[in-house]
């Protein structure tokens, strides 16, 4: 009787430690599928910083451009009076747009440095999750 009772208990044991391993298994298997989420969201935030970067240094290019073209409309203005009413106007519109992308430029660098963050905290759950792999 007793050596029933052992032989159960081994038996029920034994069925306890493999629901255990099968759930490990599983648990395994999702946090290696999270990593891989993650790693797939790094690659896109890489991407989306590296394309951020190229925005920035286009917009740079066009703000330059912006004055170069407001120092020349500014120099025919001086030169010529009869041009002096529709240089003004132009000076204006040239301003909205060097505003413009002034704040482009600041917006690019919020969402970089909102990538940036992003690519951190990605880091970050790597580095958490590799602590739970078995």
């Amino acid at each position: 009787a007793l050596a029933q009772q052992t032989a159960e208990a081994t038996q029920e044991i034994n069925e306890k430690i493999t629901g255990v391993q099968d759930i490990t298994a599983e648990s395994v298997s999702a946090i290696e599928t999270i990593v891989s989420v993650i790693t797939e969201i790094n690659d896109i935030v890489n991407t989306v910083a590296t394309a951020i970067e190229e925005q920035s240094a286009t917009t740079q290019e066009i703000s330059n451009n912006v004055s170069q073209a407001a120092s020349g409309v500014q120099e025919v203005n001086n030169n010529v009076n009869q041009a002096s009413a529709v240089a003004g106007e132009l000076a204006q519109d040239i301003t909205g747009v060097n505003e413009a992308v002034n704040d482009m430029s600041q917006g690019s660098q919020q969402v970089s440095e909102s990538a940036t963050e992003l690519s951190q905290l990605a880091e970050t759950l790597n580095g958490l999750i590799a602590k739970f792999k078995v």
